[in-house]
């Protein structure tokens, strides 16, 4: 009868924090035991730092105006626009 890996991992007394190495068959195994750090709210909302870089003085002043929006006249095609070159 063999043990799957957690049934001979739960048969050892592991210790949070620690590392275990041992050689099976040729091989080297490792087991970490990690210990479980409680995390805030925050620390689990994605935070990114900004990569770019604005200037400080801006170069360009754009101001706005209400009103109705200034759309450009309509393009108008006659029939020489539509004649094959």
């Amino acid at each position: 009868m063999s043990l799957s890996l957690g049934d001979a991992l739960r048969l050892v007394d592991l210790q949070p924090g620690q590392t275990y190495r041992e050689k099976v068959d040729g091989w080297t195994v490792e087991v970490r035991v990690l210990v479980e750090e409680a995390t805030s709210e925050l620390a689990d909302q994605v935070m990114l730092q900004p990569w770019k870089e604005f200037p400080f003085n801006p170069l360009v002043r754009l101001t706005a105006e209400m009103g109705p929006p200034q759309l450009p006249k309509p393009f108008v095609l006659d029939e020489s626009d539509l004649a094959p070159e």
